[in-house]
């Protein structure tokens, strides 16, 4: 029985992260690029936070680290929207608002 709480505890909380009110990209998107974080400080943070708009002031909902990736939607200056890819080696579904230092930029 517990672990089952523990299941539905981690499925609201990502459906929270969903949820929140995320800035939509302004301009047409596109699904021609990804982002492979790399470059991340292991000693550090070592995470590169996913946002809820294109600033490091808007809310953090999630965080990609070191090998993770992320389908590139739309980009406003240095910051992009995301929608989708991989974390841990699994394919995961989220969507937000990175910072592209950290981004190997792919075809």
């Amino acid at each position: 029985m517990k672990l089952s709480l523990g299941i539905l505890l981690s499925v609201a909380t990502a459906s929270a992260a969903f949820s929140q009110n995320i800035v939509q990209p302004t301009g047409p998107l596109s699904n021609d690029t990804g982002c492979l974080v790399q470059g991340l400080d292991p000693n550090g943070d070592g995470f590169l936070a996913l946002r809820a708009g294109p600033s490091s002031s808007h809310q953090q909902i999630g965080s990609l680290r070191n090998g993770d990736a992320a389908y590139i939607r739309a980009c406003q200056g240095k910051w992009c929207y995301v929608e989708n890819g991989s974390i841990n080696n699994v394919e995961t579904r989220f969507r937000g608002w990175i910072y592209t230092a950290w981004c190997q930029f792919y075809p």
